[in-house]
């Protein structure tokens, strides 16, 4: 059994058995592996990568430096990210150049940062992302500094980072020495927790691994040793041991595991291995869960606040470097060959012959899992559909039990519209975050909850075959309510059956709806519609209760006001996200106790026509 108390002591003893004191870079990427890049920047992915480096770290030089910034009254987060992001391209170019001048604007940015009044720990992630930057400039440029800016780094990683890390294990009152002492979130002691985890706990290792032979300091040991169990826990506590479904979502899957990532990457370059951080099953199936809830062209099924963008991609290469499918990594690759490569890339890139991707179902989910996922196949055009059957109340979570997406191709013709202004008073409020915002359905509209918060919720029935589906009992989300629903791809023919059974009031009123940013045409005297993006069209039928209604995807009389959050720095109003372009297939029902919504989507592709026979529709019992 590992011994979390005293792992700091052991991380750092192996630290100096493999390098000197003074050694320096072991942060990632060694001498050996700057050597490496620097070797081959001319040549194939690595000239890709090596040229976008370069151009981020040309467009910093002539910026104005970095200043104490709080917009929102609430984070310097995007000051720290940013002066993370240039000194680490700085660094790197230097690195590879040998340029001075990358390296004097890195110092210059580094410097400013200094005087800061304080890193802002109130917000932990400003604090902690701002040491990540810290750490890089004393270990990637440690040969260029001079002592004094050593030691400018050092006393303010100690006072404005280390004291104030040590505050927030110990969970003391407050932060002191601080503009806002009163802490804020108490990340480290919430339990489970979520992607602060990873990012506090490691951008803090780093900063210690990268000082801790110049200075004596009685913080370094249990900085590590909080840290590591504190990050070990949450690994276990994050990926879904069956899927590998990260529980915050997609959005936080890429930036919670960036800081994983360079957590081990730092431990095994440091002090050779990564002492079993690493060593679960379900952080090995997170990148399938990731490229399984992604369509075809990497778009995210972005549930919960995660963004509406790709996936994290650059990540691939490095669960390949730790785990060892090496088409994991020709994923990422294919992407640096068209353009696309970069800094995250260079950490842990390796030429390798390609090889096809492994692990990769058509059907993807399970008894139990949170989400499923389901393709015709593996290419870049095909029929992609997901659905997300898990509890309301995850970190990150929102009102969306049953939401889905869909895709044909690069073409998303039913939408998960995000995360809204974090600001936003009540949050919980907002259209994005009620139930009313997603693709699922709600009973009674009004201002109160549309879903009720804390409901269960997991698949229940999943199969793979000719025939495959998830269902999922959402009957929590709606008390004294039954709703059950099921996803079910007919691999006969590529299309897709969502089928909903509910028991209810005969006074209930019931909305079914799904968000897409296509033109939309109804027929057949409601119960069908064609819809169309770039010409590329879907047929939708029902073919069970009600008929189709589109309506404006925006806050109805029944949603609540949502108030910006007061700021002294921000007093512009900061209304709710707009979703222009984005219209709403519905269905309507009341008047019966019992009702079955079923939906068929039949992608048009191939030159398929409008199909003349419908699926039979079967009890979800039966499935």
């Amino acid at each position: 059994m590992m011994d979390m108390k005293n792992i700091g002591k052991q991380i750092l003893d192996d630290v100096r058995a493999r390098y000197k004191k003074g050694e320096h870079p072991r942060l990632i990427l060694t001498a050996k592996d700057f050597e490496r890049i620097k070797k081959n920047r001319d040549k194939g992915d690595y000239k890709i990568m090596v040229d976008n480096v370069i151009a981020n770290a040309d467009n910093v030089l002539n910026d104005p430096l970095c200043e104490y910034l709080i917009p929102d009254g609430v984070r310097l987060l995007n000051m720290s990210h940013r002066v993370e992001n240039r000194v680490k391209h700085l660094a790197m170019a230097y690195r590879i150049t040998g340029e001075q001048k990358y390296a004097d604007r890195a110092i210059a940015e580094i410097k400013a940062a200094c005087e800061f009044p304080d890193f802002h720990p109130r917000h932990f992630l400003d604090c902690a992302v701002m040491c990540n930057a810290l750490a890089h400039a004393y270990d990637w440029l440690y040969d260029v500094l001079d002592e004094e800016t050593k030691a400018l780094i050092r006393k303010n990683l100690i006072e404005k980072g280390f004291e104030r890390i040590m505050e927030e294990y110990t969970n003391a009152p407050e932060h002191k020495k601080c503009i806002e002492p009163q802490r804020g979130y108490r990340w480290y002691q919430d339990k489970p927790g979520d992607n602060w985890k990873f990012i506090c706990n490691g951008s803090m290792a780093l900063a210690v691994l990268a000082v801790f032979d110049d200075e004596a300091c009685d913080m370094y040991e249990p900085i590590l040793s909080h840290g590591f169990e504190d990050s070990y826990l949450a690994v276990r506590d994050f990926y879904h041991p069956v899927d590998g479904s990260y529980s915050e979502g997609l959005g936080y899957w890429s930036y919670g595991t960036g800081y994983l990532s360079q957590h081990v990457g730092a431990l095994l370059s440091a002090a050779g291995k990564d002492y079993g951080m690493t060593d679960y099953i379900g952080l090995k199936r997170s990148p399938y869960a990731a490229l399984s809830l992604s369509s075809p062209d990497l778009f995210a099924f972005n549930f919960g606040d995660a963004g509406n963008g790709k996936i994290n991609a650059a990540l691939l290469p490095w669960y390949q470097k730790i785990f060892g499918d090496k088409g994991l990594a020709e994923v990422r690759n294919k992407q640096i060959r068209e353009g696309a490569g970069g800094l995250g890339d260079l950490l842990w890139y390796e030429e390798r012959e390609s090889e096809p991707l492994g692990e990769m179902p058509l059907s993807f989910g399970g008894v139990g899992c949170d989400n499923a996922s389901f393709r015709t196949d593996v290419s870049e055009t095909a029929f992609y559909a997901a659905i997300h059957l898990a509890k309301n109340n995850a970190y990150h979570g929102h009102k969306d039990m049953g939401t889905f997406v869909m895709n044909i191709g690069d073409k998303r013709f039913f939408v998960d519209l995000g995360s809204d202004n974090y600001n936003l008073k009540p949050y919980s409020g907002s259209y994005r975050y009620r139930a009313e915002g997603h693709n699922t359905i709600i009973f009674n509209p009004a201002k109160e909850n549309d879903h009720e918060w804390h409901a269960p919720c997991t698949t229940a029935r999943f199969a793979d075959g000719e025939e495959s589906y998830a269902i999922g009992d959402m009957s929590a989300a709606f008390p004294g309510k039954r709703v059950i629903r099921g996803m079910k791809m007919l691999r006969a023919d590529g299309s897709v059956i969502l089928q909903d059974e509910i028991e209810c009031e005969a006074a209930d009123v019931i909305r079914w709806s799904a968000h897409t940013p296509a033109s939309i045409r109804l027929f057949e005297s409601g119960k069908a519609a064609l819809l169309d993006i770039d010409g590329v069209k879907m047929y939708v039928a029902l073919l069970a209760d009600g008929v189709f209604g589109v309506r404006a995807a925006a806050p109805d009389e029944n949603s609540p006001e949502v108030l910006p959050a007061p700021s002294a720095s921000n007093t512009t109003p900061q209304p709710q996200a707009v979703n222009n372009g984005i219209s709403k297939l519905e269905v309507h029902l009341s008047g019966a106790s019992a009702h079955r919504i079923a939906v068929w989507f039949y992608p048009l592709t191939d030159g398929r026509e409008i199909p003349k026979e419908r699926p039979s529709v079967k009890p979800l019992s039966i499935w």
